[in-house]
């Protein structure tokens, strides 16, 4: 009975309590909390919307500046928006403004290729330096050799003829010819000077008989698969250097010196010209043991190389080396000049695009 008279006084004093509280205060705060929120609220996409229109109004004028019509620039933004991109990004780099545009061409199937192609010159990205990985086929230079491989296996010779937006067009180049159907599964792989080998996997889309000339038409891709070449990058290069060789002369041996030119270099080897003159002079064959002798970075090297290919030309003979006994400093030194010369030659593609 006394737990029954406690409860029932607690309540009465819970009322009380209630009663004595001011019912409009209460209102009042909480609509003033509300209109707080809301004006917060309100004021944060003021906020976002201002800096969109920003946004927007920066990349108008940048791209302006770039020389893209106004046409041109609706695609960049309208679609770099719809697949979630930074628009800017496709106005600097090549990779994800032709995701962009291969986006808009997928759904724009009567898309003007002129205005894309203009587009792509206007920006720079026509032109993919050697030292920069391809991102889709239509990075691939025109007349780039590969081989075509069949179903069965088979080899054949092939040379990259023509492209669009759409469609590479690889005209075989062997003897044999290949028999192929539309919806046959091909692979074509190819290397790229001073990059990597590439191997593209397709369908033949069709077959075409060009005066003679059979091609194949196949879609393009993001999909490469690209294997490194090279163990250290290379950069190409042009600077006077002195090619020795050792050499019987009398029973005896010796040591002679040419005038040569290094085209390309990297921390494992180089690439090396003479005149075609000089070629009996010094006599080099695949396998011989040769020293290099050049400056680089202020620093005077000297290392004894490989043969490992020889390139004759018209005018010139070239001879890949590859470092037989390079020091680990002397490898730094060199990736660093290459480090430094990649840089420049990137900044100076940029600064064209």
């Amino acid at each position: 009975m006394d737990d029954k008279n406690t409860a029932v006084e607690g309540y009465k004093k819970a009322v009380e309590k209630l009663s004595s509280i001011d019912i409009n205060a209460i209102i009042f705060l909480l609509l003033f909390l509300i209109i707080i929120v809301l004006i917060s609220i309100g004021l944060g996409n003021l906020s976002k919307k201002l800096k969109a229109k920003k946004h927007y109004e920066d990349f108008i004028k940048y791209a302006k500046e770039k020389g893209l019509s106004d046409k041109q620039i609706s695609i960049l933004w309208n679609y770099s928006q719809k697949m979630g991109r930074d628009p800017f990004l496709a106005l600097e780099f090549k990779s994800p403004f032709e995701k962009v545009i291969d986006y808009y061409i997928k759904e724009n199937p009567d898309f003007d290729e002129e205005l894309i192609k203009d587009m792509r010159e206007k920006l720079g990205f026509d032109y993919i330096p050697y030292f920069v990985p391809l991102t889709s086929t239509k990075d691939i230079d025109l007349f780039q050799g590969g081989t075509l491989k069949t179903e069965d296996g088979r080899n054949y010779s092939v040379s990259l003829y023509d492209k669009d937006e759409l469609y590479m067009y690889w005209v075989i180049t062997d003897k044999n010819i290949p028999r192929l159907s539309p919806g046959d599964n091909i692979k074509i792989s190819f290397v790229r000077r001073s990059d990597a080998a590439y191997t593209i996997e397709s369908k033949v889309e069709e077959v075409i008989n060009e005066n003679g000339k059979i091609i194949i038409k196949i879609p393009h891709t993001f999909e490469l698969l690209r294997v490194q070449r090279r163990e250290y990058p290379r950069v190409d290069v042009d600077f006077d250097i002195l090619l020795g060789k050792v050499i019987k002369q009398e029973n005896q041996e010796v040591l002679i010196w040419n005038e040569a030119k290094m085209v390309d270099i990297s921390p494992s080897g180089a690439r090396v010209c003479i005149k075609i003159e000089d070629k009996e002079r010094l006599n080099i064959k695949v396998g011989d043991k040769v020293i290099v002798t050049f400056t680089l970075l202020g620093r005077d090297i000297q290392e004894e190389a490989e043969v490992m290919n020889i390139t004759e030309k018209q005018k010139s003979i070239c001879y890949g080396l590859k470092f037989t006994e390079i020091k680990e400093s002397q490898q730094k030194h060199i990736f660093e000049f290459v480090r430094k010369e990649q840089k420049r030659l990137m900044d100076m593609y940029k600064k064209q695009s």
